[in-house]
């Protein structure tokens, strides 16, 4: 029988801190006025890695809602003693090239990971990108049409984004992590890496959070937020020949579904933090946001969440409630669009196809899933 693809996925989360919980309401409007019942290919930076990490493990939208509904975010900035003016400013000086170790967040997601419906399907307390390959790619030697390069990217089902600020490049987890090593020289395996490093990775907002240190050739490489050079990485799946849907979800600090350019003031005389902010925050989103204008804005679910901040640990049950609200119902305006359901409706195969040979209708299949 052929599948009806209306019912699968694949989607891109765009960095956002504690706003994140708006996709927990994203994504239940998802399954509830687009019908998604399978994610399929997932892409994500800094906050879209952790729930991107959360759906590929299973968690659907009333899990992904307690989860980070729950999450103690004051704990996040592990500081340590005199919190992150004390502690968290002689450490990054002296140790760290940051004020939060973030030690705490990993411990916090190894569990809910170590927790999902895919670590106990599989008796797994540790998920690795192993456990995230696709299981319906036929092998390599059947797809002469594709390049080497298409079918990695398309084996595995989770992409995180970091950056290499040492290199001055953009790094996709799992792809680019035979670039680097360990500390003792070992190449890093694709396989064999923790989910949970590679989004402790792509979370490690610049300052607050220390990078996580890779290595190439005994030196050391830093590893900050995936946002610095992509925070929304909306190109992940681009095809001529969609299978499935592809939908971004991203937030933006206005108060309605459109989005307007930020406005952003640096005072005098204390204009040196106000400036390196803005300067970041350009930084972060001046590629993405021309990308999506010229080309997929309209497969954008554009989210406000109105004057909450990115960092904002001590987040309010009201505010907490408040993202998750906008979420849904900016998704829910979209995905029930006369524009969208026909989009939806383009992926409904309720007559099966025309058979083509094998390796072309694989290769064909393949291509659409990069």
């Amino acid at each position: 029988m052929p599948v009806d693809e209306r019912h699968r996925a694949d989607a891109v989360f765009e960095g956002g801190g504690v706003k994140g919980i708006a996709f927990a309401g994203a994504i239940a409007a998802a399954e509830r006025d687009a019908g998604v019942k399978e994610w399929v290919n997932l892409a994500g930076t800094s906050a879209g890695s952790i729930v991107s990490a959360l759906l590929v493990a299973g968690y659907g939208s009333s899990g992904l809602k307690m989860i980070l509904a729950d999450a103690k975010y004051p704990e996040f900035a592990d500081c340590g003693f005199g919190g992150k003016w004390v502690g968290g400013l002689a450490s990054a000086v002296f140790r760290r090239r940051g004020l939060a170790p973030g030690r705490y967040f990993k411990e916090w997601l190894s569990e809910q990971l170590a927790a999902s419906p895919l670590a106990r399907e599989l008796g797994k307390t540790e998920l690795t990108f192993a456990d995230v390959r696709r299981r319906d790619l036929p092998p390599r030697e059947e797809l002469p049409d594709i390049t080497d390069a298409q079918y990695a990217r398309a084996t595995y089902r989770l992409h995180v984004i970091t950056s290499d600020v040492t290199s001055g490049r953009m790094a996709i987890l799992p792809d680019d992590l035979p670039r680097y090593e360990d500390e003792h020289g070992t190449p890093l395996d694709k396989d064999s890496f923790p989910i949970v490093d590679a989004v402790r990775m792509s979370m490690s907002y610049p300052f607050l959070f220390a990078p996580v240190t890779l290595y190439q050739g005994g030196k050391p490489y830093y590893m900050v937020d995936g946002g610095l050079l992509s925070n929304f990485p909306i190109w992940m799946f681009d095809s001529p020949n969609p299978k499935r849907p592809t939908w971004g979800f991203r937030l933006h600090g206005g108060t309605s579904d459109h989005e307007n350019l930020p406005y952003r003031k640096i005072p005098r005389p204390f204009w040196a933090v106000p400036l390196l902010k803005a300067m970041f925050s350009a930084a972060t989103e001046a590629w993405d946001r021309a990308h999506m204008e010229q080309v997929v804005s309209a497969r954008t679910v554009s989210i406000p969440t109105h004057d909450v901040k990115t960092t904002n640990f001590n987040l309010s049950v009201a505010e907490a409630d408040g993202l998750y609200e906008w979420g849904d119902a900016a998704a829910k305006t979209f995905f029930t669009a006369a524009d969208q359901q026909a989009y939806l409706n383009s992926f409904s195969q309720p007559v099966a196809p025309v058979a083509k040979p094998a390796a072309v209708a694989a290769a064909e299949k393949v291509t659409a899933k990069v």
